[in-house]
């Protein structure tokens, strides 16, 4: 004789009730758990459809997608799933602590606001699509960001088995606005420099006198083309002045974490990021100045630092940058220290080839380099104007 069908995962058999003394009836199936066990489910009440009614109940909180562990269904707040979605991305050690908190930080600030109050069953294709529109109509970045953490804490739900499939994957695609990367003309350069040179310097100005590390990052980001992150990381041990010509060695950059504060980070933004880079003469002749302002037995010292020595961090030289561009009268131009990078970019890119300014950006994909750095040359060559000449009337 066949024996009793097994369950499927997450079901429950047939339900029987029993009176057990006066007005006391159990209610009694057999449901299959997520753990593969079949376990005995009862529940008492004062009447049979009292009892039925309240096993239905428990049996229906522990039909849920899921491995139970944590109480997570389709039905729970959007915010219970969040919760664990954030535990669960801390526990990532392939990740760097400010990836961690900035994915923290957008979840607050992106998501929650829209979907804080929804269960996980109603973060529907419709919402979502909605949701990301809007986001759209105040910027492409913020829809972006919005759509990848919104992703990923779906893809954690769908991996969790608490819904059948990920509703942003099913939205329409983003259309990225065609941005054009501009670098600084050769005048604009020159009035950074002025700018930088003279800033905070006027008679009668109280206070301390600039130290001229802004001045001099500015000219060491001109001749590397690195990231703010990765100069203010160098260290003594990262320059090599004998070799000809120089080169600084591109192996860290510098982190705020809210748990550790500010911080060397032992390699840059990737792994993949670790070069070697020639640096030109201008650039050369800045660096031997750091490096004699700073202790000649510490291998470890910064070029860069505070009065106290510790790192200087992006957002400070950042603020410090605009200062000066804003009393050259400069501020309304837009320009970032990150147009510094823009710029070597575009001339390695048009003087050299694409493939050189990767390699000295740190790019594995010529695509990135192409798309976000460097301006293309619109210049046609010019040997098109002695072929047209062909053209022109006999007299």
């Amino acid at each position: 004789m066949a024996g009793r069908k097994r369950l499927p995962i997450g079901t429950f058999g047939e339900i029987t009730v029993q009176k057990i003394a006066v007005r006391k009836y159990r209610a009694s199936t057999r449901y299959r758990d997520w753990d593969g066990v079949t376990r005995q489910v009862s529940w008492t009440a004062e009447s049979r459809a009292a009892a039925a009614w309240a096993l239905k109940k428990e049996l229906t909180g522990r039909m849920r997608l899921g491995d139970g562990a944590d109480g997570l269904s389709a039905d729970s707040p959007f915010s219970d799933l969040a919760a664990a979605w954030l535990e669960d991305m801390r526990r990532d050690h392939d990740l760097a602590d400010n990836t961690k908190e900035t994915y923290e930080r957008e979840l607050r600030t992106l998501v929650m606001p829209t979907f804080g109050n929804f269960t996980v069953r109603e973060v529907t294709v419709g919402r979502v699509e909605s949701f990301l529109k809007t986001q759209r109509a105040k910027s492409y970045p913020r829809a972006k960001h919005s759509r990848t953490i919104l992703g990923m804490v779906m893809s954690f739900a769908v991996r969790r088995e608490i819904v059948p499939r990920n509703p942003v994957k099913e939205t329409s695609r983003l259309k990225k606005p065609k941005h054009v990367p501009k670098a600084l003309t050769p005048a604009q350069i020159a009035q950074i420099r002025v700018a930088a040179r003279t800033w905070r310097t006027e008679e009668g100005r109280y206070g301390p006198r600039p130290d001229g590390q802004i001045r001099d990052l500015i000219e060491v980001m001109l001749g590397t083309a690195i990231r703010i992150g990765e100069a203010l990381a160098l260290r003594r041990c990262d320059v090599d002045m004998t070799a000809d010509p120089p080169r600084v060695y591109i192996t860290g950059t510098i982190i705020v974490s809210k748990g550790k504060g500010v911080f060397r980070q032992s390699h840059p933004k990737t792994h993949e990021s670790n070069r070697v880079i020639a640096v030109p003469p201008f650039a050369a002749e800045v660096i031997r100045r750091r490096l004699a302002l700073i202790a000649r037995d510490d291998e470890e010292a910064l070029l860069f630092h505070s009065r106290k020595g510790t790192p200087l961090t992006p957002n400070n030289a950042r603020r410090t940058f605009r200062a000066i561009l804003a009393s050259a009268g400069m501020d309304d131009m837009e320009i970032t220290p990150h147009a510094f990078r823009r710029t070597g970019a575009t001339l390695l890119a048009n003087e050299v080839s694409i493939q050189a300014a990767a390699d000295v950006l740190g790019h594995t994909s010529t695509s990135t380099t192409k798309e976000h750095y460097a301006e293309p040359d619109r210049s046609v060559n010019p040997a098109a104007a002695e072929v047209l000449q062909r053209l022109a009337p006999d007299d």
